[in-house]
């Protein structure tokens, strides 16, 4: 296989930060032999359109720097593209997904992997016309989720921690029917995480089981619950316990349908979005992306 032809950088990720430390990492990063050009994200799916113009454009190993939300978009590109592989250096504020498929966290390690690491191919899952790469998350962790993006001083789980407890209070859940399969369950969603991977937001591990190329996803579904007990069930996803609670569903397939009234609130792999009622379809791609990782594929 080829080496890496392109690094996206987003200068947003982290709060802005990588963006005032990209040139002192690429430097590092060419020390170290990852010496190939670099292209700056300007706006939300930026890093999509450039993954599919590189792709089609003959590049093979797409480098990403930044989150979550870079990695998904590039991801999304190189599915649109169809083709080309995908590397991470994880310099944003979750970096779940690094860790689901075993990309460390420490630069230079991750430019180590992209140069010469082992090669995995993972599903992706498809919603209406996006594609997530990690976790997809509905309900208060999505308002968690906007209310994270707005806050540049703190990194990880900390600031998903911090914003958790303004969204504990002020998140109102609507009602929702989730099928699949036989599954037919219809009431108030205070929580659905629809995963590929099993955490997001830095760690809270709202489906510990879930494997990112077992063909199917994962969803933890959570019905009406006061505020204290909004405050348990995230105390619970961090010990990836939230299935278990009373009042939680548990899914893994390979699709599932949610149908609601009103625009609901989504974000994907961090990007915030919103889907337009009455229906929408979460589904797995299988085999869809190859990726670099430390260890051997599995």
């Amino acid at each position: 296989m080829s080496g890496p032809d392109l690094i996206i950088v987003n200068p947003a990720a982290a709060g802005g930060r990588l963006g005032r430390e990209w040139r002192d990492r690429a430097r590092t990063a060419s020390a170290l032999g990852l010496a190939v050009p670099a292209v700056m994200t300007e706006a939300p799916a930026h890093a999509t359109e450039l993954a599919a113009e590189a792709a089609r454009n003959g590049a093979d190993l797409i480098v990403v720097a930044g989150g979550d939300g870079t990695a998904c978009e590039a991801a999304e590109g190189l599915y649109r593209a169809g083709r080309g592989r995908l590397a991470v250096l994880p310099l944003g504020t979750g970096n779940d997904f690094a860790r689901t498929v075993g990309v460390p966290t420490r630069f230079d390690a991750a430019v180590r992997v992209a140069l010469d690491g082992h090669e995995r191919c993972i599903d992706l899952i498809r919603v209406g016309e996006r594609i997530a790469i990690n976790a997809i998350g509905l309900g208060l962790t999505a308002d968690i989720n906007v209310r994270a993006t707005r806050v540049k001083f703190v990194r990880g789980i900390a600031v998903y921690a911090t914003t958790a407890l303004v969204s504990l209070v002020r998140y109102t859940p609507p009602e929702v029917r989730l099928r699949c399969g036989e599954v037919d369950a219809t009431g108030p969603m205070t929580i659905l995480a629809v995963h590929n991977g099993p955490t997001t937001g830095g760690g809270f591990r709202l489906t510990p089981a879930a494997d990112p190329a077992d063909g199917k996803l994962d969803a933890c579904l959570v019905g009406r619950v006061s505020v204290l007990g909004r405050l348990a069930r995230l105390v619970a996803a961090l010990r990836g316990t939230l299935g278990r609670m009373p009042g939680s569903l548990e899914v893994a397939a390979p699709w599932l349908d949610l149908e609601f009234s009103e625009p609901l609130a989504i974000h994907i792999d961090g990007n915030a979005t919103t889907l337009a009622p009455p229906l929408v379809r979460f589904e797995i791609v299988p085999d869809a992306l190859w990726v670099k990782v430390a260890g051997p594929s599995t």
